[in-house]
């Protein structure tokens, strides 16, 4: 009898018995057996229950949680081949959104993962340098978005007690503060070769998939599985600047204007005159004088719904 594992987190569910025992019912109802949970901790957000999960032989592992807890699991499944089955439960939940997989439905979700099909697609691998001294951190996996510069800075600025109550909207509000910021000067090299002369920019962001909260496409020809990293350079100035750029979101334009640069490439490094907060797919990860990503190209296996074709 096959068997999955959900790894959860569990400081996301007030009711997280309940939840399991609904769970455990649907996988009842398609044949499987019991899963195996395991949860995440402070000290290890999922990777490390990830690969426990295959030192156990298990056919499925769901990641019940945010795109946090969903990119670390990645990060323990990445190139084994294991489906990874994707319930839900954060804040943007932006890889179900550009997945069109179902969030905050956990039973169909699980649904999904246990009669869909196989996608693979692409995982970024994202190093900071954070002191400037060309040394570089072990690579985190982002499944969605890296962030260098204000976004980052918003997302730690947004509380956790607003996000509880008004969810996405809490960035937003959290973000109000910083449209008079000071930006940050950086250079940008594509793909090993020499960078570019120093900007003056706002934040650069890096997906695999460009689909934000609230249905607004940043990078609208970002494609998941191109192997390609898509990045916006985000140059407005003041509010003037601002409100084209968000315009251009809105409406899901492509174009390159004099707020918002668009570059593509298999990997990209950025280099920061001070030290810039980043964020991967959410997570605050801390202040950076330099960021590299490069794209490991269909590294991970998702469950996704079954089109009439599959």
């Amino acid at each position: 009898m096959r068997q999955g594992a959900v790894v959860v987190n569990p400081s996301k569910f007030r009711r997280l018995d309940q939840l399991k025992v609904l769970l455990e019912h649907i996988f009842h109802d398609y044949g499987w057996a019991e899963p195996l949970w395991l949860e995440t901790t402070v000290e290890d957000p999922g990777a490390g229950q990830a690969r426990e999960a295959l030192a156990k032989g298990v056919d499925l592992v769901c990641a019940l949680g945010g795109d946090g807890t969903q990119r670390c699991v990645a990060q323990g499944l990445a190139d084994s081949g294991m489906p990874l089955g994707i319930l839900a439960a954060g804040t943007g939940n932006l890889l179900a959104r550009n997945l069109k997989l179902p969030h905050h439905r956990f039973a169909d979700g699980l649904r999904v993962a246990l009669s869909g099909r196989d996608r693979r697609i692409d995982l970024s691998m994202v190093q900071l340098d954070v002191d400037g001294d060309g040394v570089w951190t072990e690579p985190e996996v982002g499944l969605v978005m890296t962030g260098i510069g204000l976004d980052a800075e918003i997302l730690a600025a947004a509380d956790d007690t607003l996000k509880d109550r008004v969810g996405w909207l809490a960035y937003p509000a959290a973000g109000i503060r910083y449209i008079a910021h000071d930006r940050m000067q950086a250079t940008i090299a594509l793909d090993g070769a020499a960078a570019g002369p120093p900007e003056r920019m706002s934040s650069v962001l890096i997906g695999n998939c460009g689909l934000l909260t609230g249905g607004m496409h940043l990078m609208p020809d970002a494609v998941i599985d191109d192997g390609i990293l898509d990045t916006a350079v985000l140059r407005p100035s003041g509010l003037r600047g601002w409100l084209p750029l968000i315009g251009q979101v809105a409406v899901g334009s492509s174009r390159e204007t004099r707020t918002i640069g668009r570059l593509r490439s298999s990997s990209i490094e950025v280099r920061c005159a001070e030290p810039a907060m980043v964020e991967v797919d959410g997570d605050v990860l801390q202040r950076a004088y330099a960021v590299r990503v490069a794209v490991d190209p269909l590294a991970a296996t998702v469950r996704v719904p079954r089109t009439r074709r599959s």
